[in-house]
């Protein structure tokens, strides 16, 4: 008996596996890849010096973690976040004003949030990748600057409310990938089951920032899945008519003061790619906070994987 309990068990963990494998959008795991490849992959040639003899190719995979597993926050490393975007308004006296931030996602779109274009600085018309500090050049950064050719907001947003609160820009012209600017993968899994996230974004450091408590520098941070928790401790209001929804949204916080602040909108909450550790998955959106750097009061992050064939379809747009 005790054996055949085993047996069943080994069984239903096989049958488990398999259909979490299978629920995998096979063309998003093929795109991540090849974005792995694309980067990361490097191809040597080689000579036998035999004359008439057919040269030898052999592939080296140079997918590597540039830091270590997130514990608590601080300061992003050189080319961890080769995806972060930051968003801002260009004045035509070139005057740049940086408000929002966004995750690339193929070659010429950025993911973020659609509230970020109802900003007082002004819409969205220029995209900074590349970037680790800004106001400095002797970082170990490649940062450049791509005009921004149109947007699409998901239909269902309805400003002010911030569900569906997402959009896609499109850059006027393609990115040339390399350790410093490539995308993230969209996600393979809802997040539901995923305990932890990581958020980054150059936004404000605290609610109230004191003087000198802005950052220039991209941050990051490791957060909880707070679950449903979202729905006991957010009140209904202007923009959550409804309240939290578990199904759109992605309750993400901390038992201590680390969290997302203003100036993070539109900016990802990501997780680490399970066999390239160079590798992240976007699954969030930076949406909703009722006061950030608050312990045990989670924020609301629109759930990437629900919108993924609106995504794709946005994506296959010319």
């Amino acid at each position: 008996m005790k054996a055949e309990m085993y047996f069943w068990l080994e069984v239903s963990v096989v049958v488990l596996s398999v259909q979490l494998v299978t629920c995998q959008d096979p063309d998003l795991v093929r795109t991540c890849a090849e974005y792995k490849t694309e980067v990361w992959d490097e191809t040597s040639e080689f000579s036998l010096l035999i004359e008439g003899s057919a040269p030898i190719y052999k592939t080296e995979d140079k997918c590597t973690s540039y830091a270590p597993l997130i514990i608590g926050g601080g300061p992003a490393s050189p080319k961890e976040f080769p995806h972060a975007a930051r968003l801002g308004h260009r004045d035509e006296d070139g005057k740049t004003i940086w408000f929002c931030g966004g995750t690339l996602i193929s070659n010429r779109h950025v993911l973020t949030a659609a509230h970020c274009h109802f900003a007082d600085e002004g819409s969205v018309n220029i995209v900074r990748l590349g970037e680790l500090e800004f106001g400095t050049d002797t970082d170990d950064a490649d940062p450049e600057d791509f005009s921004v050719k149109d947007h699409t907001m998901h239909p269902d947003f309805d400003y002010p409310a911030l569900y569906n609160d997402l959009s896609i820009i499109r850059l006027t012209r393609t990115v040339s990938f390399n350790e410093y600017k490539h995308p993230a993968c969209l996600p393979f899994s809802d997040g539901k089951s995923d305990p932890s996230f990581v958020a980054i974004g150059w936004g404000q450091l605290e609610f109230v920032p004191r003087r000198g408590a802005e950052t220039k520098k991209l941050q990051k941070v490791k957060l909880s899945n707070y679950g449903t928790r979202c729905s006991i401790t957010a009140e209904k209001n202007e923009q959550l008519p409804n309240g939290y929804n578990a199904t759109t949204q992605i309750c993400i916080g901390s038992s201590e003061h680390k969290d997302t602040c203003n100036g993070d909108s539109g900016g990802p909450v990501l997780t680490y790619h399970k066999t390239f550790p160079c590798m992240y998955h976007v699954m969030g959106i930076t949406s909703f906070g009722v006061g950030c750097d608050t312990p045990d009061v989670p924020a609301m992050y629109t759930r990437v994987h629900f919108y993924i064939n609106w995504i794709k379809q946005e994506l296959a747009k010319t």
